[in-house]
């Protein structure tokens, strides 16, 4: 099996590698990555043929989708997949969760799962990585906010 195949995700025009990449380490996590690193890190996936890359608001409270998107900026958008998330938003503040992410944003994520919450959740993020959509939005840890 190719992990750089494209495949469809079920009966939509969609479509990723078998492989992704995750990019929580690039928003901070557990270490200090950096803007320089992070763009390697994306350079070093590109260059091996991963195109689908998975971000979220809460991984560096920020710092991941901007990274992301600093570091995907000039590549043709139809080339790759990146999927976020919804259900936190990002609010000021100090991270409640202390030493998982190394390089603080002034930003803390809450739970938000409400309509206008995810509506409002997706726009910020797309404004973060400066790009028009995603290509697919997962709801993040909804485990405990089902009601």
């Amino acid at each position: 099996m190719n992990p750089f195949e494209r495949v469809a995700i079920g009966d939509t025009a969609v479509s990723v590698t078998r492989l992704g990449l995750g990019l929580a380490p690039i928003g901070g996590l557990f270490g200090t990555v950096g803007e320089a690193g992070a763009v390697d890190t994306i350079d070093a996936a590109w260059q091996a043929g991963i195109r689908y890359f998975d971000t979220a608001p809460q991984y560096g409270a920020g710092l991941s989708e901007r990274r992301a998107g600093a570091a995907l900026a000039g590549r043709d958008r139809s080339a790759y997949t990146l999927s976020t998330k919804v259900g936190r938003r990002l609010v000021s503040g100090a991270p409640h969760e202390a030493g998982l992410w190394a390089e603080p944003s002034g930003q803390v994520a809450v739970f938000d799962f409400s309509a206008e919450g995810t509506r409002t959740a997706y726009r910020e993020s797309l404004i973060r990585l400066g790009l028009g959509r995603a290509d697919i939005l997962h709801i993040h840890d909804p485990d405990e906010h089902f009601a």
